[in-house]
């Protein structure tokens, strides 16, 4: 799963957002305009073999509203709603049933984090006290060398540089320090140098939005304009030294690129304006024996922006992230300038209940321990059984595939199945969960807040992650939290995560067709295997190392396959005026239609297989609507195609779908065999 990288707790809800609606999978395409009665999409009429996508979903898109407070509607959405209900009566539950329940346990924990969100009142009473400390600490920096020292604080956010602890991707038995560039407002580096129409309307909403968190925080109108234009300079000046998108989806070797290694001594003498020994010892981090630099560029042109002619700058871009982080948990007024920035960004009217706030943020902050609950009543043993069974007979199916390539040689043949044997399947709810019993997390009657609890955790992610350092990956360590509605295949595990949340409702119903089940989580699961094997993934070996298993010839015919998947989706105009980036989405591209070539094939071994079932099935499965800012906003940042043509720009390439909807030469759902996509 990759994340859209954008600053801040604002970002977080959107990366969240475009992350959890379909799958990392998700984009939008049918896009909301103006009163939500009125859409781009006008399905009335049309025949499905012309836009199968539409006819099969057109009673559903011309009558379904977005819900106020969000800005897409869609089959996940649904699932996800149903989940949040869920976790939100077991919340309820929770607080009648609190004198249960041990000062130290998870229960009391999450239901002071819930009612600390609720109390509304007690926020606006304490005002900016809870992040003011943190504040100040920043303010009263009056060198370089202050600025080097607050990495000592572990309560104050830097993301100047930005630290974590993961598998080495060549040696994925041991964990090693990961050193990534300077966070940015904008998100991408491009949108600096390169700005477009769009970049001008965001960096106006974003700006504004500084403005009047600044303001909130005690600044006048005219000191926050002041703060603002220093932060945007800051990263202006940084923002050129950083690979934007474009040049990471046109660098063949990106991995190998951004995989650069260093020692502390080697790091500090590129960098020497940084001392780098300080802060990393802060960290706890300074034994590294292996440090992953992705950008060495970044690196050079940030020590020399690390200067005290430009302490001002970097102490306003620090306050600012701060300040970002902390409004989310403050009072009211910080909460509604957050929701108007988010609500401008993506076109949401409305708000969600104040309930579902206080779901969504136990969720985020204490999400193993809701998970472990939620797992206990709505994961049962079955369904867990029944997605595991659907999983065994996918990948039994995708040897057969692999076998029976015509263009793969037998010694990279024999490589693919082993990475497949090794498969390390996680379905509903993992093995381990984190234990929380060490963390003092307060009500406010008890003297807490909102903004401590969330620290707390923040905290203890962070040192947990770092005392990784050097030590043997334990894979017992490795979790998910059941109730996400989505799934996952990481390269570095060799893994595909299926959560609990994700097999429920449309995705998987024990009462409906396997046909149509095959259309939900079968596609699903068949999409996470493909990762294995898309542009990415195939550079990672069985065991998850990145690590060369193919032949040289195999391999350039593999990116033969893959240009030509590029070009096909570079060529669909998803919104007016505006085609997909069939370089940013083709691992998705490639995953979307392995998934589904996959599933045919059990299809094709079933006893008078319903393909109608199926096709009407994997279509209502990538449904959705969207705003008209959501639509743009992913479709130049999501990795997936725009869900509309995960539907029309995958079934045509198979002749099973002509061949039950009569689709001829003359229909718009044709697609010439001879141009037909394929590769797994």
């Amino acid at each position: 799963m990759k994340k859209i990288e954008r600053l801040g707790a604002i970002a977080s809800i959107l990366i969240f957002m475009l992350m959890m609606h379909p799958t990392s999978y998700n984009s939008a395409i049918a896009a909301e305009i103006g009163s939500k009665s009125e859409t781009t999409n006008n399905s009335q009429g049309v025949r499905l073999q012309d836009d199968f996508y539409d006819a099969i979903n057109n009673d559903w898109l011309n009558t379904v509203k977005i819900e106020d407070g969000k800005s897409t509607t869609s089959t996940f959405d649904d699932v996800e709603k149903q989940v949040t209900y869920q976790i939100k009566d077991m919340l309820n539950k929770l607080v009648i049933d609190e004198d249960k329940y041990k000062e130290n346990s998870d229960e009391k924990k999450i239901i002071n984090i819930y009612n600390n969100t609720l109390n509304v009142e007690a926020r606006n009473k304490e005002g900016l006290k809870p992040v003011q400390k943190i504040l100040d600490d920043i303010k009263d920096a009056q060198t370089i060398d202050d600025i080097t020292k607050l990495w000592s604080n572990k309560a104050i956010l830097n993301s100047t540089m930005q630290f974590s602890v993961d598998r080495d991707i060549k040696d994925i038995t041991t964990n090693v320090l990961y050193m990534s560039p300077t966070g940015l407002s904008l998100g991408d580096p491009d949108e600096y140098t390169n700005p477009t129409e769009s970049t001008v309307k965001n960096k106006k909403l974003t700006g504004d939005y500084y403005n009047k968190i600044l303001e909130l925080s005690g600044y006048t109108q005219e000191e926050a304009k002041t703060k603002v234009e220093n932060m945007f300079k800051f990263e202006g000046m940084i923002a050129p030294a950083i690979m934007g998108k474009q040049e990471r989806i046109t660098t063949s070797n990106l991995i190998d690129s951004i995989y650069n290694v260093y020692t502390m001594n080697e790091l500090n003498d590129i960098a020497p304006n940084l001392n780098l020994p300080t802060i990393m010892n802060s960290l706890g981090v300074e034994k590294a024996n292996k440090i992953i630099l992705q950008d060495p560029i970044w690196l050079k042109a940030f020590n020399k922006v690390y200067i005290q002619e430009n302490l001002p700058l970097i102490k306003n871009y620090i306050e600012i992230v701060n300040l970002i982080h902390a409004s989310d948990y403050l009072s009211e007024d910080f909460k509604k300038a957050n929701k108007e920035y988010s609500n401008s960004l993506l076109g949401i009217t409305g708000s969600v209940s104040k309930e579902e706030e206080g779901t969504e943020i136990v969720n985020y902050s204490m999400g193993m321990a809701v998970g472990r609950l939620y797992s206990e009543r709505y994961v049962p043993k079955q369904t867990k059984e029944d997605v595991e069974n659907i999983t065994k007979e996918i990948i039994e199916t995708y040897k057969k595939r692999i076998n029976n390539l015509d263009w793969m040689s037998a010694s990279t043949k024999e490589n693919a199945i082993d990475k497949l044997d090794k498969l390390d399947v996680k379905i509903g709810y993992p093995e381990n969960w984190i234990d929380y019993s060490k963390l003092n997390i307060r009500s406010y009657k008890d003297g807490g807040s909102l903004f401590e609890n969330i620290m707390t955790l923040r905290i203890f992610a962070r040192d947990e992650i770092f005392s990784r350092i050097n030590k043997s990956v334990d894979k017992r360590k490795d979790s998910f939290t059941p109730q996400t509605v989505n799934a996952f295949y990481s390269a570095t595990e060799n893994a595909i995560i299926i959560p609990g949340g994700i097999i429920q409702g449309h995705f998987y119903d024990p009462n409906a067709t396997k046909e149509a089940n095959l259309g939900g989580i079968g596609a699903i699961i068949g999409h996470e295997i493909s990762h294995a094997f898309d542009n990415t993934g195939a550079q990672y070996d069985s065991n998850g190392n990145l690590n060369n298993w193919w032949s040289k010839e195999d391999y350039e015919k593999f990116t033969e396959k893959t240009e030509q998947i590029k070009d096909f989706y570079s060529q669909i105009e998803a919104i007016p005026g505006k085609k997909i980036d069939g370089s940013l989405t083709l691992g998705e591209n490639i995953a979307d239609i392995g998934g589904v070539s996959c599933i045919l094939d059990i299809l094709d071994t079933m006893e008078k297989p319903d393909y109608k079932a199926f096709f009407e099935s994997y279509a209502t499965t990538w449904r959705q609507i969207t705003t008209k800012e959501y639509a743009e906003y992913a479709l130049s940042l999501d990795v997936h195609s725009p869900n509309k043509f995960r539907v029309n720009g995958v079934l045509p390439q198979f002749q099973k779908f002509d061949e039950t909807y009569g689709i001829t030469e003359k229909d718009g759902m044709y697609v010439k065999p001879q141009d037909r996509l394929g590769i797994w």
